[in-house]
């Protein structure tokens, strides 16, 4: 059967794509590795950002009486009717476990309840579940348990070959299966992108945690291994928790690292009557992003383009610009680059040429640059900035809250000032080279 669209991956970006596309009357086929796309076992923070900010040129909100998470200037929105809980800041933890950089008063904006909130976590399974059931309302063929091996321009058509050896044959492809995307490396798109590392990481959910500042984003520097970041939120749906320790070596264990965490040193009180009750982990490439995400009839969205972590929201917002793209190339007749031009001035002006990539990599580069104990006198200075979740903008406060410490810095540890113009200037590719050894691309 020959689709207008073939989609690749069934997470958010997919999902929207086919959705999209379907409503838009394209004939679609969805496929997908899993056997359903919402049985979710990836460490996930499931959080929408950002709320009451720019991001990817968008300006993205919740209605909750509406159930709508809504992109008024894409002009779309998309349905959620599951629960949610407001964030209200973002914590990083410093080595020690006493200092931390805190984006944003957590007793002041929690006090202001919807009007404070930075960010909302949700329900991730209902969110794919809702936008799936959305994509078969409208007629989308949806194939699951598939893998895709393999993908091929034919004469007036692209061949997508699932694990089974079925053969997919559509005008257009979307590709969205996400940092370790089989089509970005089968089209050769990752020939000419710089491989930094593998992600590696290891986690729980857990019930019965009692954490300080519950409703926030927790960063927490490892006090034993400078290159271990761990990561807690809460679940939406309940009183539990998600917590998961990653870096970028594989030969570390990440499961005894996170299990010493939870049991002993600064943090064992949180969850001190904590149970686990699902195990999360994941495994990520980590490239240079991809300027122009379009070969051979293929468009790439979300991660399979960006480096790592484009996040839900720049998942869907790549997903429906790439199939409104495609529908307006079938209308056109432009089976070729011209035609889908739209979705990539899109992505040059609200990704790829908006944001640097280095500066969400950069911090984890800090242990390599200074002490554990440098970084947790660092962090005791910074005064309580601005509130965000926003990875770019926070790098932004970061350097802001730096300069205006850097007298006093200057004052009580010059020595330190050579390191801090080191960890903001050396070239990523010198940072990680080591982690690069130690990795390979896991797809």
């Amino acid at each position: 059967m020959q689709y207008d669209l073939i989609v690749v991956g069934a997470g958010p970006g997919g999902l929207t794509a086919a959705r999209t596309a379907a409503e838009n009357g394209l004939k679609v086929a969805l496929v997908e590795r899993k056997d359903h796309p919402a049985h979710i076992r990836r460490a996930c923070t499931m959080m929408l950002l950002v709320i009451h900010d720019y991001i990817y040129g968008e300006r993205i909100g919740f209605n909750q009486r509406g159930n709508r998470i809504y992109f008024p200037i894409n002009g779309f929105s998309i349905p959620y009717n599951g629960p949610h809980k407001n964030l209200y800041a973002w914590h990083f933890f410093a080595p020690d476990g006493e200092s931390f950089v805190q984006f944003g008063d957590y007793d002041e904006a929690s006090s202001k309840g919807d009007e404070g909130r930075v960010s909302i976590v949700f329900d991730k399974a209902t969110l794919l579940e809702s936008l799936l059931e959305g994509a078969q309302k409208n007629h989308i063929d949806f194939f699951p348990g598939i893998n895709v091996i393999d993908v091929r321009k034919g004469k007036g058509d692209v061949k997508v070959i699932g694990s089974n050896g079925k053969i997919f044959k559509g005008t257009f492809v979307i590709a969205a299966d996400g940092c370790n995307s089989v089509v970005a490396k089968k089209l050769g798109f990752n020939d000419e992108r710089f491989f930094y590392c593998t992600l590696i990481g290891f986690g729980y959910e857990v019930e019965g945690a009692e954490p300080e500042y519950p409703l926030t984003l927790k960063t927490l520097m490892d006090p034993e291994y400078p290159d271990v970041f761990h990561f807690m939120t809460p679940r939406a749906a309940s009183d539990n928790f998600v917590v998961f320790s990653g870096g970028f070596d594989p030969r570390k264990n990440y499961d005894s690292i996170v299990n010493r965490l939870l049991s002993t040193g600064r943090y064992a009180s949180w969850f001190r009557k904590a149970r686990k009750v699902e195990t999360v982990c994941f495994a990520e490439n980590v490239y240079t992003p991809i300027a122009k995400p379009y070969r051979d009839n293929c468009l790439l969205v979300g991660d399979a383009a960006w480096c790592q972590e484009i996040e839900i929201t720049g998942a869907i917002l790549s997903g429906f610009r790439a199939a409104n793209a495609v529908t307006v190339a079938l209308a056109d007749g432009k089976i070729n680059r011209e035609g889908v031009e739209g979705y990539l001035q899109w992505w040059k002006k609200s990704v790829y040429g908006l944001y640097d990539h280095r500066d969400y990599l950069r911090p984890f580069t800090m242990p390599l640059m200074m002490t554990k104990e440098e970084i947790s006198y660092l962090f005791s200075l910074f005064p309580v900035l601005p509130s965000t979740l926003h990875a770019y903008k926070a790098v932004e406060l970061l350097g802001a809250g730096i300069q205006s410490i850097i007298p006093r810095i200057a004052q009580e540890r010059p020595e330190l000032l050579g390191k801090i113009q080191k960890f903001a200037t050396t070239p990523l590719e010198y940072s990680f080279v080591n982690f690069a050894k130690n990795c390979f691309p896991n797809r």
